[in-house]
């Protein structure tokens, strides 16, 4: 059986990793040692959408309902087992 690494390799990778996820523009949201949550995409900005709803009278509805469904930030799980194996999880 293959021996487990140790604690400073774990965490090597793990910053290589996320290096990796945030070169495709992704941004860290919580991390622990051997485990990170990255963010990909920014929060709706309702302010702005409601104002075009209003100026176009409501056909902007359309675009923003459109956004709210389909334009959330997506979450990224990434870790480190203690055999020093990384793994990339998406969360929806």
């Amino acid at each position: 059986m293959e021996d487990s690494v140790s604690e400073y390799e774990r965490k090597a990778s793990l910053a290589i990793a996320i290096q990796g996820q945030i070169a495709q523009v992704a941004r860290v949201e919580a991390q622990s040692d051997y485990q990170a949550v990255l963010v990909i995409g920014k929060p709706l900005n309702n302010t702005f959408h409601l104002v075009l709803t209003l100026v176009t009278l409501g056909a902007w509805a359309l675009v923003w309902i459109t956004l709210a469904i389909f334009g959330r930030p997506k979450r990224i799980v990434v870790s480190v087992d203690e055999f020093d194996i990384t793994s990339v999880v998406r969360v929806w």
